[in-house]
């Protein structure tokens, strides 16, 4: 976790989304690494649990410098498979509200194409009728190995844009599976993968890192 840190410093990232954050396994030592992140980083840490009945305490973290208002815990949970879950939480930019969402998608395609369908409509409950929701972004580790897939189809109708370059594996990265997915209000300006070398021992995966302008005076 203290690597983690490290990286999270050297890239200054304004919000930041991570997966697996806490422990597995009941054998695993129980460091709260959500408290942990919460003392080391100076960022407002929104944790998203997943519910797992054999109690472990692990799930997506929300990492921001931003006001942070109400948030939602949505169940991705396809049967005999291990959990998932999004985290969904409304920001506070100098002029523009936002909402950003942490999430881990499955392993299978028809797993994934479940989950982000059960996204989509969860993120729509919100909205008013005849109405678009806030300026939002999708955050995670999507486990997609193609381009286009059933579940980037579904994603698109409400973000187009995406950035997806290879990650994984950190030494060597080939597959792109973590990427940010953005509504139609964005801009992105620039995209990288984050191959420091603190990167490449923090995780087996490298960050992805995008920076983007947004709303009528496209406020970062």
């Amino acid at each position: 976790m203290g690597r983690i840190v490290e990286v999270l410093d050297e890239m200054d990232a304004d919000v930041v989304g991570l997966q697996e954050v806490g422990w597995h396994r009941r054998s695993h030592h129980r460091l709260d690494q959500f408290a942990y992140l919460r003392e080391h980083t100076g960022y407002r840490v929104i944790e998203g649990l997943v519910r797992d009945p054999l109690r472990a305490q692990f799930g997506n973290a929300l990492l921001t410098r931003l006001p942070a208002g109400k948030t939602r815990w949505i169940d991705l949970k396809v049967r005999g498979h291990v959990p998932r879950a999004a985290l969904v939480a409304e920001l506070q930019a100098e002029t523009t509200p936002l909402q950003v969402a942490v999430l881990h998608l499955g392993l299978t395609v028809w797993e994934r194409e479940r989950q982000t369908q059960r996204l989509m409509a969860a993120m729509r409950e919100e909205e008013k009728p005849a109405e678009r929701g806030p300026p939002a972004v999708l955050l995670g580790d999507f486990n997609m190995l193609r381009r286009r897939t059933r579940a980037s189809e579904i994603l698109a109708g409400r973000f187009p844009a995406c950035v997806r370059l290879p990650t994984y594996p950190a030494r060597g990265p080939r597959l792109s599976l973590d990427r940010i997915y953005l509504s139609a209000e964005w801009d992105v300006t620039d995209a990288r993968v984050w191959d420091s070398d603190l990167a490449l021992h923090a995780s087996d995966h490298l960050p992805l890192v995008a920076e983007a302008l947004c709303g009528p005076d496209r406020s970062r």
